[in-house]
């Protein structure tokens, strides 16, 4: 039986809030796409419809991207994960062998 290692690491409250704008504006995007596509809706309105939604999703997660490099909180989060998923790595490598 091995022991399993795992942490929570919080993240601060503004990466919530752009994460949850982020995956809302995607889930904005695919939902119309595939609504397009189901009524094979065609056409200059449709595509740019489109457009608008997946240049509001790729704005998001730009912001998203810019908060994690910019938020101490956030930079120690992922070093945290980084740290976790390598130790997980070598304990399962140790165990192979």
């Amino acid at each position: 039986m091995s022991d399993e290692l795992t942490v929570e690491v919080l993240l601060c409250g503004e990466y919530e809030k752009l994460l949850e704008e982020c995956q809302q504006s995607l889930d904005d995007w695919n939902e119309r796409s595939e609504e397009i596509r189901q009524t094979h809706r065609k056409g200059e309105a449709a595509g740019r419809e489109l457009l608008r939604l997946q240049a509001r999703f790729a704005k998001s997660y730009t912001v998203l991207q810019r908060h994690i490099e910019r938020c101490e909180e956030c930079q120690l989060a992922v070093r945290v994960n980084q740290t976790v998923a390598q130790m997980s790595m070598e304990s399962l490598s140790a165990e192979a062998n």
